[in-house]
């Protein structure tokens, strides 16, 4: 129980930057949504759907790899960051000057040849955030999760800060007239807010960057570190292409002159379920190091199957609290965003599936089989691209929340199937479903219910019955928390 509330509290502390981050991100989206077009969306949408699967890519599973080797026995962490971050840094040099000298095509390719400046802040935003990468995972490694916070923070309200200068100051101003420097084009202003605050992050960050300049000790040998952290990026390439590329199939399966306008509905309805992702993000950031620290404890299977049901539980309670608030929730969009807020439920369950997925994935990782890590995720990814490319044409963006969905499951199948075989771990697969099961189908009836009275029955209903699945469970913490 010691080893719960410690996670619990990093938990708290990583979730303050990220929840606190995030919120205030989500206080944008009707700032965003009113001033830009569905098809402006759309762009946003797209180029920030190449930053995440890029920043993958480029991390070349590094994190995951310091993670493992900084914390051996025998091995120097600070020399396993030298190598690791100069490994990374060498593959967005080279990527950044690859980009800049097939520009041309790019841009054709992306359709945005009278834009230049889309793929220049591009090239910026991803490669400062790669290079932070390492940083943070370092301080994630010394339990510095204040100054992990601090600095993640001020990154964010760096950006928030530009975006409110550039939508609503300057304005305000020019109503009054006194005309302060601005970008025409919104998209712009956006991708240049993020771009300087990414700036600030590396510079902070800095202090941190000190052992990639020291070569006292000589470290593992970089086959070593590629054959280890190849693999991870492999195995979560998959992973980013299931929950970002289906932007890029709207964009190029659906008709050009509604393309655009469908990916930026699909975003907008997306942003809705940040409640559910910042929590898993939290959690992340905390679980990784707490699985590795707890890898050599003979009863760590047993622990990781109360993480990941506990992990469950508040995931269930979420979706079905957001579900019958959602006559609220949906102003932070704005309404000509409203026509695709019936993918919501379906997204509020891959969602579910993701974090599940983050729980069951630690076995691959803790037993060095991170090649598993890419059977698991090309799995998910496979369906995705099927079902999507038979969906989208037909059914737009509902079918890439079918996908999802499904390319989700599919993954869950096969990665607790290879744990089973390698490194088995005793869930209570029966409660975990029957929460899912709950509040799925609680999220799916509080869409057709339209009155108050009966969203209150049907949401009450549904956290009684989610007490019930996990009473024991509940009590428990709740006796271990009176003990402090």
């Amino acid at each position: 129980m010691s080893s719960l509330r410690s996670l619990a509290g990093q938990t708290a502390i990583y979730g303050l930057s990220s929840i606190v981050g995030r919120f205030a991100y989500f206080l944008l989206t009707p700032l965003h949504t009113t001033v830009l077009q569905r098809a402006e969306m759309g762009i946003n949408t797209d180029i920030y759907s190449w930053i995440a699967v890029l920043t993958v890519v480029l991390t070349l599973g590094m994190e995951t790899t310091y993670f493992r080797f900084s914390t051996k026995e025998g091995l120097d962490e600070k020399t396993i960051f030298r190598q690791t971050f100069w490994v990374m840094t060498a593959a967005v040099g080279s990527f950044v000057v690859l980009a800049m000298l097939l520009q041309n095509h790019i841009l054709r390719a992306m359709r945005y040849e009278s834009h230049p400046g889309y793929l220049w802040l591009l090239l910026l935003i991803l490669s400062g955030e790669v290079l932070a990468t390492l940083p943070y995972a370092r301080l994630r490694q010394q339990n510095k999760a204040l100054q992990f916070a601090l600095i993640r923070l001020t990154n964010i309200f760096v950006n928030i800060g530009l975006n409110l200068y550039f939508f609503l100051l300057t304005p305000f101003l020019a109503n009054r007239g006194v005309n302060l420097p601005v970008p025409v084009n919104p998209v712009l202003a956006i991708f240049l807010a993020n771009g300087a605050a990414v700036i600030v992050q590396l510079l902070l960050l800095t202090p941190m960057l000190r052992p990639v300049f020291v070569f006292k000790s000589k470290g593992i040998q970089l086959k070593k570190i590629l054959s280890y952290g190849l693999p991870v990026m492999l195995a979560g390439l998959p992973g980013i292409v299931n929950e970002v590329f289906d932007r890029q199939l709207l964009k190029y399966l659906l008709p050009a002159e509604i393309s655009l306008e469908q990916m930026g509905v699909y975003a907008a309805v997306f942003r809705l379920s940040v409640f559910i992702s910042l929590f898993i993000q939290a959690f992340r950031y905390a679980a990784e190091p707490f699985f590795f620290k707890n890898a050599e404890n003979k009863k760590a299977p047993e622990l990781y199957a109360r993480v990941m049901e506990l992990f469950v539980l508040v995931m269930a309670i979420a979706v079905v609290l957001l579900s019958a608030f959602l006559p609220v929730v949906k102003y932070f969009i704005h309404s000509k965003f409203w026509d695709g807020l019936h993918i919501l439920p379906l997204l509020f369950v891959a969602q579910m599936l993701l974090g599940v997925i983050f729980n069951l994935n630690i076995w691959y990782k803790v037993t060095e089989k991170t090649h598993y890590g890419i059977t698991i995720s090309l799995s998910g990814a496979i369906v995705n691209l099927l079902v999507n490319a038979t969906l989208i044409p037909v059914l737009g963006i509902m079918g890439a929340a079918l996908a999802l969905v499904i390319s989700h499951v599919v993954m869950v199948m096969v990665s607790y199937y290879l744990s089973r075989k390698y490194f088995p771990i005793p869930y209570r697969v029966k409660a975990i479903l029957t929460l899912m099961v709950i509040s799925t189908s609680t999220s799916f009836l509080l869409f057709q219910i339209n009155n108050f009275i009966g969203k209150g029955v049907v949401s009450l209903l549904a956290l009684v019955l989610l007490y019930q699945t996990e009473k024991e469970e509940i009590k428990t913490i709740l006796i271990s928390i009176s003990k402090r």
